[in-house]
């Protein structure tokens, strides 16, 4: 099985009344809604594997649920040494099924044999692991419940990798909790440091500018609506 049949998949799933508002993404395999802040969507992975239950080669599809705020992304767009286009297909929140405690993957055998069941089975999890997702996390509230109050709260702790997670935390607390705002930036900095110790290569990208891309996003008003709809997700 290759591309095509993942596409004739994706067709059948996109075909179902829950995504009326969806359109298909053949570029990145998956199917998006864009919304007033943003985008909610479904990335279809998939790779060739093995069924151990049914002791076959199979194509195995992981769907990964992603939201994305424009709001946390827009304003970075004039620091960021990414494309514009990888920019604005970055989400914001993504989850695959184990992340929810769901169905991870569902596995298609190579000989096609019970096709239509995996098929329904797939149907079914991506439906249900979409409806538990996009409202659950569909608001900046939740994402900085998740994402940042947890960490305060110790439940898990921030990336150590990547950049542009900084910015996006920062922006986030500013909106929501702006009186937790110092007490994150005091931590996210310690994580910048730590990352620096280990070389990270995205932070070193971007550490001689971060005292301008702090003290600029600290000016900014991002409830103006300049930088994105605010309206039904704080």
């Amino acid at each position: 099985m290759n591309k095509k049949d993942v596409l004739c998949i994706i067709e059948a799933i996109a075909s179902d009344a829950f995504f009326k508002d969806y359109i298909i993404k053949k570029s990145d395999n998956s199917i998006i809604c864009k919304t007033e802040y943003g985008y909610k969507r479904v990335v279809f992975w998939y790779h060739n594997g093995y069924d151990m239950q049914r002791d076959d080669i199979a194509l195995e599809i992981r769907p990964v649920y992603d939201i994305r705020f424009n709001i946390l992304h827009k304003w970075f767009e004039k620091y960021s040494k990414r494309t514009i286009k990888d920019q604005r297909d970055t989400d914001s929140i993504g989850f695959t099924g184990n992340m929810i405690n769901a169905t991870d993957e569902i596995c298609f055998l190579e000989n096609r044999k019970d096709y239509n069941k995996d098929l329904q089975a797939l149907h079914h999890v991506v439906i249900e692991n979409a409806n538990l997702v996009f409202p659950k996390y569909g608001t900046l509230k939740a994402y900085y419940e998740y994402r940042i109050e947890d960490v305060l709260k110790g439940k898990q702790e921030f990336p150590d990798t990547g950049f542009e997670w900084v910015i996006r935390y920062l922006i986030a607390t500013k909106i929501v909790a702006p009186s937790d705002y110092d007490k994150v930036k005091e931590l996210i900095l310690l994580r910048i440091d730590f990352m620096m110790g280990r070389g990270e290569p995205n932070t070193k990208m971007y550490y001689d500018d971060l005292p301008k891309i702090l003290e600029d996003l600290e000016n900014t008003d991002f409830k103006s609506g300049k930088w994105g709809k605010l309206t039904g997700i704080i």
